[in-house]
């Protein structure tokens, strides 16, 4: 029996410690968990512990009984029941304590009989209650799901957005994680399909305890693929922590810690990809998707054509590689488009695009990594699988024709990186939006090159780090300001990049050695 936690609250010690010991709480199924001589202490209290009971006397001194609760209930601190205590038969009392949605009033001195007739009340009350949030909770987890599975999906109907809405309407940012029976694991290879459903279900309750209050957030049987038994957790940024990355990765790091720890099976956890709206939920799902191929695929061993039978579209294939390594734009256009046809005659059979796929990653990434071995490939791949599966499976012909095409520039980048042309297009990008958060981890993205080698690179050719670079130039960007603008300081600092006004100072006197007002003085 789940035990209720109780307040007791009087300014007359004896008659405190008499309703510590007047009856066997335990026995009841309560347990005394604080004691307070006045309203004020009882505040206090309530402010940092969780309540299911307040039993306070009406008279006492700082706060009563009275004030106590109505307090409470205006500020919202606690959704405990309150019993209050009185020396007097007085109904002006009952009426106030009534209004404030009182349990009960009970005259001094309280006798045994009466007080477990009043916790009888209170138990009962309490596990009807819980009955209905558990009801209300299975129902709202089920009608989300309904909603949120066809937008992990990307096959969504208007209202499933805005039913989903009301729920993450002050999210900031979201992400599909997977958290899913590790499939690689052994123990977890060896149990049938019915077995690892039942897992599943007994993942699912693991990961509502980690959202009391939102477990509409962790959404069961959600995944594209049927061999992947796992629970979505819709990370909503903002609403289960602060908007920046800095906080969701802290939150992240300490729900992977939980999960591990709370789990008593091999479990996988995979991140999906930061996404800015609800509607683009299906994109993070897709990215986790991507992981999952990446895990298999293998960069030094070629698929293997001989095996599915369709060696005309090797050729073709083999065409458009080599018309993509030379970035002849229409020897790809006409290569793809016979790539295409084909693959439409064969009906898109599941194999032979998978087989495609498989072929065109291994030959581009292969083809960069010719010009430059410390590049990302994890990067490249994830940029060719994402691109190339969604708009294979979307039919798009026009999209994946430009991705090849843009894929042809980019092998032209690379070659042009040998004499340090790309850094400089780097050196652009960043004077033109420094203003951005940039880091040297999203131009690596960008850029499709290891962050760490870039910033190598970066320090090779400027003499000093990524971030120095960086505020090197937000601080002359903020001495133009100050010396052509009459804006304040405070105004100077956020538009050159920096939330942090304290920061910004600290930059100044470290590049200028004087504050920004003084500056400003100097020269004015």
């Amino acid at each position: 029996m789940n035990m209720l936690r109780v307040l007791l609250v009087d300014d007359e010690p004896f008659i405190l410690q008499g309703l510590a010991v007047i009856i066997d709480w335990n026995k009841e199924g309560f347990e005394v968990v604080g004691k307070a001589s006045n309203g004020l202490e009882a505040l206090e209290f309530l402010r940092k512990e969780k309540v299911d009971l307040v039993i306070a006397d009406i008279k006492m001194p700082e706060m009563t009984g009275l004030e106590l609760l109505e307090k409470v209930r205006q500020e919202k601190l606690s959704d405990a029941y309150f019993v209050v205590l009185s020396g007097y038969s007085d109904f002006e009392y009952a009426r106030r304590a009534l209004q404030n949605e009182c349990l009960d009033y009970m005259l001094k001195p309280v006798e045994q009989g009466e007080l477990v007739n009043v916790l009888g009340r209170v138990r009962q009350i309490y596990e009807t209650s819980s009955r209905k949030r558990e009801d209300d909770s299975v129902m709202e987890c089920e009608a989300f799901a309904r909603n949120m599975i066809p937008i992990c999906h990307g096959r969504y109907r208007p209202d499933n957005v805005e039913y989903v809405q009301k729920y993450v309407g002050g999210g900031k940012n979201f992400r599909y994680i997977s958290v899913e029976l590790d499939g690689g694991h052994r123990n977890i290879r060896q149990l049938t399909a019915d077995e690892k459903r039942k897992l599943q279900k007994e993942l699912y309750q693991k990961c509502i305890l980690l959202f009391p209050g939102r477990e509409y957030l962790c959404v069961l049987n959600s995944s594209i693929r049927e061999e992947i038994y796992n629970v979505a957790i819709i990370y909503v940024g903002g609403l289960l922590c602060g908007s920046d990355e800095e906080s969701e990765q802290e939150y992240i790091d300490q729900l992977q810690g939980k999960l591990k720890k709370s789990v008593g099976f091999p479990v996988e956890i995979i991140i999906g990809k930061r996404v800015d709206h609800v509607e683009e939920i299906s994109e993070s799902c897709r990215s986790v998707l991507l992981a999952h191929s990446l895990k298999g695929f293998d960069l030094g061993e070629k698929p293997n054509w001989e095996l599915s039978g369709h060696l005309l579209d090797r050729q073709l294939a083999d065409t458009l590689v080599r018309a993509v390594k030379l970035n002849d734009k229409e020897g790809i256009s006409d290569s793809y488009s016979m790539l295409s046809q084909e693959m439409k005659k064969s009906g898109m059979d599941v194999h032979m695009v998978n087989m495609v796929v498989n072929h065109l990653m291994f030959e581009f990434l292969h083809l960069a990594l010719e010009q430059d071995e410390n590049i990302d490939r994890q990067e490249i791949l994830r940029f060719i699988n994402e691109s190339t599966i969604g708009q294979i499976n979307r039919n798009d012909d026009e999209g994946l024709a430009q991705l090849l095409l843009e894929y042809g520039d980019y092998l032209m980048e690379l070659r042009s990186n040998q004499s340090g042309e790309i850094l400089g297009r780097i050196e652009e990008d960043i004077r033109r939006n420094y203003k951005e958060n940039l880091t040297l981890k999203d131009l690596g993205k960008k850029y499709f090159i290891n962050s760490a080698y870039l910033g190598q690179t970066f320090k090779k050719q400027y003499g000093e780090s990524f971030k120095d670079h960086l505020n090197r130039i937000r601080i002359e960007a903020a001495e133009r300001l100050l010396l052509y603008s009459d804006k304040k300081i405070y105004e100077i600092a956020e538009e050159v990049g920096y939330k942090d006004m304290d920061y910004f100072i600290n930059k100044f006197i470290a590049l200028k050695g004087c504050t920004p007002a003084k500056f400003r003085r100097q020269v004015k």
